[in-house]
């Protein structure tokens, strides 16, 4: 795909004091109102590789600037301010997100709510959760459970203070341990190897003037088409008599009593305008992977129900979810294959040997950024340390979540699929697969399955975004260096906004007024897993590992094919990411980008190509801008729109 805008960054400066503060000021803004919206409507700001009202926040900057522009000239924001605004307030969002803050709370309050003499759980599971970061008294957890409570009363604050703080620290350190990566990472992946980083041609077109974005008739097409199909459903969601213009369909009716079709993990499918936005952001060959694989994927489910090869099409055979870790496990591998002379001069560099390498320009020094790694990895072993995680299994935790984090990171910057997720390879699941309960005490259990809430998936994780802001911005050290201190200066301000706005709302409305049907799954796991953990240790799950090995070997064959012949179409970053749940729903939209894209390039090459993308851009935008709206119309009428 072409991204000519990326190759032009002269001017583009603009990690300022006042934007810096803006985007303090508005995320915790923003993080009340995704809490509001989650936890009364179900509505969650995806996908992953762009967040919505982020969108509508850089289009209303732009309007704004526009304004001040011709009447306080001096006022005016430069297109790096914007960015930095943008990029700020996604990363607050994605610490936000289902993958991390959102259901938290609830879960580390959840076990000691639903103990019961049934379950046993008093004997089972709470002795072994840390109570350091936990919250039992049940004067206090009632509220979020019972609702029509107060959250402002003296034993109640104190009790939820603890435990916020130490869930502060730990991401804290997280994000101390992603900007040095990325700050060490930079120069292979932006200057050497070049990455496209398709996802920044969105905040990049509309920031920066010179696009000419706005003045576009073909975007204005595109916002026009995507907004009025989303007004007209809008519409039909307050007036159910209008008629709508379906985007999503639910194929459960049809095929839940009819196997071995029933045995597809996610029959829901839609075709959403900003989906289809994003997905022609892709380089042809992964769209194309992308659907042939999912379907690929599926006929395994089926065929295995149909000979009954498996009652467990989630976590049991084919094991689709272990054939995509050892996918990513794969990527990763080869791209820190191919880095290792980068990666050893940089450990030159840090110990102050002799290096050609030059990081005058990077936000910190190579030996910074290492020791500042160093620093976070330790707090991290620490905080788990603290929790009954031996040495071993803290450092286990830390590189399968660290290491799949980076593997998002890098397909991000190379590709830009529309969402990841990575659903089940977290360590809650690696540790057990690799060693086996048996070899885990009680203690590193629990310390293991409370973290669950932030290591069960990837699609909201920040990791990515702390590089491509290294790349969003002006190649100048100090801004840089400006924005890392942003980047990490936010994550406490955002957590605990998280914190107060989930218990906020919650203490008023309880968590069971969360129309979202996922909810319940993420957190009872927490308990849940345990138990079953605790009550029937395992040893080491060859079966698991099997799979991963044969997720390894297949992307390890994709890689060898894709350089040795010319034009083969099956790109290997697609097999692990093909798997995706919510890739199963984004099935249709990501054919339709694919056969709309292989039409313009085949016979229109890539001068339509280009003249093209200005409507995919405003799909993504007019989506984006009735996606906020129907939030604001749901909040004022008080029904999910």
């Amino acid at each position: 795909m072409a991204n000519t805008s990326l190759s032009q960054p002269a001017g583009r400066g603009g990690v300022s004091l006042r934007s810096v503060l803006i985007g303090l000021a508005a995320a915790p803004l923003n993080t009340y109102w995704m809490t509001y919206a989650y936890f009364h409507f179900g509505y969650l700001p995806g996908p992953g590789l762009i967040y919505s009202h982020c969108v509508c926040y850089l289009v209303g900057l732009v309007g704004v600037n526009a304004l001040l522009r011709r009447w306080r000239p001096r006022l005016s924001f430069s297109a790096g301010e914007l960015i930095t605004v943008y990029l700020l307030l996604s990363v607050s969002t994605a610490w936000c997100g289902v993958a991390f803050m959102a259901n938290l709370p609830e879960a580390i309050a959840n076990p000691f709510w639903f103990a019961t003499p049934s379950n046993q759980w008093d004997n089972l599971v709470l002795p072994y959760l840390p109570t350091w970061l936990t919250v039992s008294e049940p004067e206090v957890i009632s509220g979020i459970f019972e609702g029509d409570s107060s959250l402002y009363r003296r034993h109640v604050l104190l009790a939820w203070l603890g435990p916020a703080l130490w869930w502060t620290a730990m991401t804290t350190a997280l994000m101390l341990a992603y900007v040095s990566l990325s700050s060490i990472l930079r120069r292979r992946w932006c200057d050497e190897e070049k990455l496209l980083f398709p996802a920044a041609t969105v905040p990049l077109q509309i920031a920066e003037e010179r696009h000419g974005l706005f003045r576009s008739r073909t975007m204005w097409i595109g916002v026009l088409l995507a907004g009025g199909i989303e007004t007209i459903n809008l519409v039909h969601g307050a007036l159910p008599a209008f008629p709508q213009i379906p985007l999503y369909w639910d194929l459960r009716p049809y095929i839940e009593e009819l196997p071995p079709w029933n045995a597809i993990r996610w029959a829901g499918v839609g075709v959403w305008p900003m989906v289809v936005g994003i997905c022609y952001l892709m380089p042809l060959d992964l769209a194309f992977s992308l659907w042939l694989f999912n379907l690929m994927f599926k006929a395994q489910l089926i065929l295995a129900s149909h000979f009954g090869w498996t009652t467990d099409t989630i976590m049991g055979f084919p094991y689709i979810d272990n054939q995509s870790m050892g996918g990513f496990f794969a990527l990763l591998a080869s791209v820190l294959w191919l880095d290792r002379r980068y990666l050893a001069q940089v450990a030159r560099k840090a110990l102050g040997l002799r290096s050609p390498l030059d990081d005058s320009s990077e936000a910190m020094s190579y030996r910074g950024a290492v020791l500042l790694l160093a620093a976070a990895i330790g707090f991290l072993v620490y905080f788990n340390g603290r929790g009954g995680m031996p040495l071993s299994i803290a450092l286990g935790w830390l590189a399968d979540f660290l290491l799949l984090g980076l593997a998002v990171t890098r397909i991000r910057a190379q590709l830009a699929p529309p969402a990841f997720e990575l659903w089940n390879t977290g360590p809650n699941v690696v540790l057990p697969m690799a060693i086996g309960t048996k070899a885990m005490t009680p203690q590193a259990q629990g310390m293991m399955w409370i973290t669950y809430p932030v290591t069960l998936a990837f699609g909201d994780n920040p990791q990515p975004w702390s590089l491509e802001a290294l790349k969003l911005i002006e190649p100048e050290r100090t801004e840089r260096r400006r924005l890392i201190y942003a980047l990490v200066g936010i994550t406490p301000v955002v957590i605990l906004s998280a914190f107060w706005a989930i218990l906020h709302v919650t203490y008023k409305v309880s968590v069971f007024s969360n129309p979202d049907p996922g909810a319940r799954d993420h957190v009872l796991a927490v308990p849940y897993y345990l138990a079953s953990a605790l009550e029937n240790p395992t040893g080491p799950n060859y079966a698991s590992m099997g799979a991963v090995a044969a997720g390894m070997a297949t992307t390890v064959a994709l890689m060898v094919m894709k350089m040795r012949f010319l034009g083969w179409p099956l790109h290997p970053v697609a097999f692990p990411i093909a798997s995706a749940w919510v890739m199963d729903a984004y099935l249709p939209a990501v054919f339709m980008a694919w056969l709309i894209k292989a039409t313009i390039m085949r016979y229109g090459g890539l001068r339509l190509h280009r003249l093209a993308l200005p409507f995919f851009l405003g799909l993504i935008a007019g989506s984006a801008a009735v996606a906020f709206l129907r939030t604001i119309a749901a909040a004022i009428l008080d029904v999910p729109l």
